[in-house]
């Protein structure tokens, strides 16, 4: 069975992308995803088209700035702390960020919920990386 879920949130005043990326590598997050760095290669023009490579994180942080002065879609899979638990970040040149938790989900070991998302894991680890930059967060899952 196939699931979909976005998380969205929004910033009270647009930031830099790469102020937002390192905001969140300084709460925890990181562009670990099973020993390799997975992103949207520059000129992807959102064919998302996933580049999954063992490269050092400064080659990573290289390809995000040129995306970044193109005005392209940054995308980047990262994990949180230790976890190997995470997903794949969408920054948009507004500032909006989309994450779809699609590493190890975490989910509601409640059987009468079919494996919901446990959205509140996620929230309590993005919403405080933003602080009083933080305006708003939606949540949308379709089984």
């Amino acid at each position: 069975m196939s699931v979909s879920i976005s998380i969205e949130i929004s910033l009270s005043k647009q930031i830099s992308r790469m102020t937002i990326l390192r905001k969140l590598e300084d709460f925890g997050w990181s562009y670990n995803d099973q020993g390799k760095v997975t992103y949207l290669p520059i000129g992807d023009d959102n064919d998302f088209n996933w580049r999954s490579k063992s490269i050092p994180l400064e080659e990573l942080l290289k390809i995000l700035v040129i995306k970044d002065n193109k005005r392209e879609l940054i995308g980047v899979a990262m994990t949180w702390k230790d976890t190997d638990v995470g997903g794949t970040f969408l920054i948009e040149e507004n500032g909006t960020i989309l994450m779809s938790p699609d590493i190890n989900r975490k989910v509601l070991d409640v059987e009468s919920y079919n494996k919901i998302t446990d959205v509140n894991w996620y929230a309590t680890k993005l919403i405080p990386v933003f602080g009083q930059l933080f305006e708003s967060i939606s949540y949308n899952e379709h089984v």
